[in-house]
Protein backbone atom coordinates (compact mmCIF):
# COMPACT_ATOMS: atom_id res chain seq x y z
CA UNK A 1 0.00 0.00 0.00
CA UNK A 2 1.42 3.43 -1.29
CA UNK A 3 0.92 6.53 1.37
CA UNK A 4 -1.82 8.20 -1.12
CA UNK A 5 -3.28 4.94 -0.66
CA UNK A 6 -3.63 5.21 3.17
CA UNK A 7 -6.97 5.20 4.60
CA UNK A 8 -6.97 7.38 7.34
CA UNK A 9 -10.70 6.96 8.09
CA UNK A 10 -10.75 3.07 8.37
CA UNK A 11 -10.88 3.30 11.75
CA UNK A 12 -11.26 -0.71 11.98
CA UNK A 13 -7.81 -1.01 11.90
CA UNK A 14 -6.01 -0.33 15.42
CA UNK A 15 -3.21 1.65 13.49
CA UNK A 16 -5.76 4.10 12.32
CA UNK A 17 -7.60 4.40 15.77
CA UNK A 18 -3.90 4.84 17.53
CA UNK A 19 -3.14 7.60 14.90
CA UNK A 20 -6.28 9.28 15.49
CA UNK A 21 -6.04 9.09 19.38
CA UNK A 22 -2.41 10.10 19.45
CA UNK A 23 -2.94 13.55 17.67
CA UNK A 24 -6.11 13.88 20.17
CA UNK A 25 -3.49 13.30 23.09
CA UNK A 26 -0.97 15.88 21.18
CA UNK A 27 -4.29 18.64 20.89
CA UNK A 28 -4.77 18.28 24.55
CA UNK A 29 -1.67 18.70 25.19
CA UNK A 30 -1.17 21.94 23.17
CA UNK A 31 -4.81 23.36 24.08
CA UNK A 32 -2.89 22.87 28.10
CA UNK A 33 -0.07 24.43 26.54
CA UNK A 34 -0.87 27.15 25.40
CA UNK A 35 -4.21 28.03 27.69
CA UNK A 36 -2.81 30.92 29.27
CA UNK A 37 -1.74 33.08 26.27
CA UNK A 38 -5.80 33.67 25.23
CA UNK A 39 -6.71 34.47 28.53
CA UNK A 40 -3.79 36.70 28.88
CA UNK A 41 -6.50 39.85 29.41
CA UNK A 42 -8.06 38.29 32.05
CA UNK A 43 -5.17 36.81 33.73
CA UNK A 44 -3.92 40.63 33.35
CA UNK A 45 -7.01 42.20 34.68
CA UNK A 46 -7.69 39.75 37.52
CA UNK A 47 -4.06 39.48 38.71
CA UNK A 48 -3.12 43.07 38.08
CA UNK A 49 0.25 41.95 36.46
CA UNK A 50 2.56 44.50 34.87
CA UNK A 51 4.28 43.67 31.48
CA UNK A 52 7.05 42.42 33.23
CA UNK A 53 4.78 39.66 35.19
CA UNK A 54 2.91 38.74 31.67
CA UNK A 55 6.49 38.12 30.01
CA UNK A 56 7.62 36.19 32.83
CA UNK A 57 4.50 34.17 32.46
CA UNK A 58 5.52 33.83 28.85
CA UNK A 59 8.95 32.62 29.71
CA UNK A 60 8.18 30.78 32.42
CA UNK A 61 5.57 28.52 30.07
CA UNK A 62 8.10 26.97 28.04
CA UNK A 63 11.39 27.40 29.74
CA UNK A 64 11.13 23.68 31.39
CA UNK A 65 10.00 22.93 27.34
CA UNK A 66 13.39 21.67 26.05
CA UNK A 67 14.48 19.54 29.16
CA UNK A 68 11.27 18.14 28.89
CA UNK A 69 11.66 16.78 25.73
CA UNK A 70 14.51 15.25 26.79
CA UNK A 71 13.23 13.46 30.08
CA UNK A 72 9.73 12.46 28.26
CA UNK A 73 11.92 10.83 25.37
CA UNK A 74 13.96 8.61 28.25
CA UNK A 75 10.50 7.62 29.84
CA UNK A 76 9.44 6.51 26.12
CA UNK A 77 12.34 4.52 26.01
CA UNK A 78 11.94 2.69 29.36
CA UNK A 79 8.13 2.72 29.59
CA UNK A 80 6.75 2.54 26.00
CA UNK A 81 4.84 6.05 24.18
CA UNK A 82 1.14 4.88 25.08
CA UNK A 83 2.01 4.53 28.89
CA UNK A 84 4.01 7.72 28.96
CA UNK A 85 1.42 9.54 26.73
CA UNK A 86 -1.52 8.44 29.52
CA UNK A 87 0.64 9.26 32.09
CA UNK A 88 1.72 12.97 31.08
CA UNK A 89 -2.16 13.59 30.51
CA UNK A 90 -2.86 12.84 34.05
CA UNK A 91 0.06 14.46 35.48
CA UNK A 92 -0.30 17.60 33.31
CA UNK A 93 -3.84 17.96 34.60
CA UNK A 94 -2.40 18.40 38.17
CA UNK A 95 -0.53 21.91 37.38
CA UNK A 96 -3.30 22.44 34.97
CA UNK A 97 -5.56 22.75 37.51
CA UNK A 98 -3.86 24.51 40.24
CA UNK A 99 -2.81 27.13 37.19
CA UNK A 100 -6.97 27.47 37.54
CA UNK A 101 -6.94 27.93 40.79
CA UNK A 102 -4.32 30.42 41.29
CA UNK A 103 -4.70 33.64 43.65
CA UNK A 104 -1.02 35.26 43.33
CA UNK A 105 1.46 35.66 40.44
CA UNK A 106 3.79 33.58 42.47
CA UNK A 107 1.34 30.91 42.07
CA UNK A 108 0.65 31.56 38.21
CA UNK A 109 4.35 30.99 37.73
CA UNK A 110 4.98 28.16 39.29
CA UNK A 111 2.02 26.39 37.74
CA UNK A 112 3.37 27.64 34.04
CA UNK A 113 6.84 26.67 34.52
CA UNK A 114 5.15 23.29 35.41
CA UNK A 115 3.18 23.04 32.55
CA UNK A 116 6.34 23.17 30.17
CA UNK A 117 6.39 19.70 30.86
CA UNK A 118 3.16 19.25 28.93
CA UNK A 119 5.08 20.91 25.71
CA UNK A 120 7.07 17.79 25.66
CA UNK A 121 3.54 15.48 23.96
CA UNK A 122 4.83 16.13 20.73
CA UNK A 123 7.79 13.79 21.31
CA UNK A 124 5.99 11.22 22.55
CA UNK A 125 3.81 10.41 19.38
CA UNK A 126 6.36 10.82 17.04
CA UNK A 127 8.02 7.48 18.28
CA UNK A 128 4.50 5.66 18.51
CA UNK A 129 4.19 6.85 15.41
CA UNK A 130 6.93 5.36 13.86
CA UNK A 131 6.45 1.83 15.24
CA UNK A 132 2.55 1.41 13.77
CA UNK A 133 3.12 3.00 10.31
CA UNK A 134 5.77 1.52 7.67
CA UNK A 135 8.41 3.69 6.06
CA UNK A 136 6.04 4.37 2.95
CA UNK A 137 3.55 5.82 5.20
CA UNK A 138 5.35 7.48 8.60
CA UNK A 139 5.58 10.56 6.55
CA UNK A 140 1.84 11.18 5.97
CA UNK A 141 0.92 9.78 9.34
CA UNK A 142 3.64 12.16 11.26
CA UNK A 143 2.05 14.67 9.00
CA UNK A 144 -1.18 14.36 10.27
CA UNK A 145 -0.19 13.65 14.20
CA UNK A 146 1.83 16.70 14.17
CA UNK A 147 -1.26 19.05 11.88
CA UNK A 148 -3.59 18.43 13.93
CA UNK A 149 -1.94 17.95 17.21
CA UNK A 150 -0.50 21.58 16.69
CA UNK A 151 -3.57 22.66 15.70
CA UNK A 152 -4.19 22.90 19.53
CA UNK A 153 -2.67 26.59 20.08
CA UNK A 154 -5.06 27.46 17.90
CA UNK A 155 -8.39 25.67 19.16
CA UNK A 156 -6.86 27.54 22.40
CA UNK A 157 -6.84 30.84 21.16
CA UNK A 158 -10.18 30.13 19.62
CA UNK A 159 -12.18 28.52 22.12
CA UNK A 160 -10.89 29.50 25.50
CA UNK A 161 -11.88 32.88 25.32
CA UNK A 162 -15.36 32.19 24.29
CA UNK A 163 -15.79 29.67 27.11
CA UNK A 164 -14.77 31.82 29.88
CA UNK A 165 -17.03 34.44 28.31
CA UNK A 166 -19.93 31.69 28.52
CA UNK A 167 -19.02 31.60 32.50
CA UNK A 168 -18.74 35.40 32.88
CA UNK A 169 -17.68 37.26 35.98
CA UNK A 170 -14.07 37.15 36.80
CA UNK A 171 -13.56 33.65 37.49
CA UNK A 172 -14.87 32.53 33.76
CA UNK A 173 -11.46 32.15 32.97
CA UNK A 174 -10.57 29.51 35.98
CA UNK A 175 -13.76 27.34 34.41
CA UNK A 176 -12.33 27.34 30.95
CA UNK A 177 -9.12 25.73 32.65
CA UNK A 178 -11.30 23.28 34.34
CA UNK A 179 -12.73 21.62 31.40
CA UNK A 180 -9.62 21.54 29.60
CA UNK A 181 -8.32 19.79 32.93
CA UNK A 182 -11.56 17.42 32.66
CA UNK A 183 -10.61 16.58 28.86
CA UNK A 184 -7.14 15.48 29.87
CA UNK A 185 -8.16 13.48 32.77
CA UNK A 186 -10.59 11.83 30.11
CA UNK A 187 -7.93 11.09 27.49
CA UNK A 188 -5.58 9.75 29.58
CA UNK A 189 -6.90 6.21 29.92
CA UNK A 190 -8.04 6.07 26.16
CA UNK A 191 -4.24 6.82 25.24
CA UNK A 192 -2.63 4.54 27.25
CA UNK A 193 -4.52 1.62 26.16
CA UNK A 194 -6.54 2.62 22.76
CA UNK A 195 -6.20 -1.06 20.95
CA UNK A 196 -6.71 -4.40 21.63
Amino acid sequence: MSADKLNLLNFSAPRIRLLHLSWVAFFITFVVWFSHAPLMGHLREVFDLTTEQVKALLILNVALTIPARVVIGSLVDRFGPRIVFGTLLMLGALPCWAFAMANTFEQLAVTRLLLGFVGAGFVVGIRLIGEWFPAREVGLAEGVYGGWGNFGSAAAAITLPTVALMFGGENGWRWAIGVMVISGVRGDRRMAYPVD
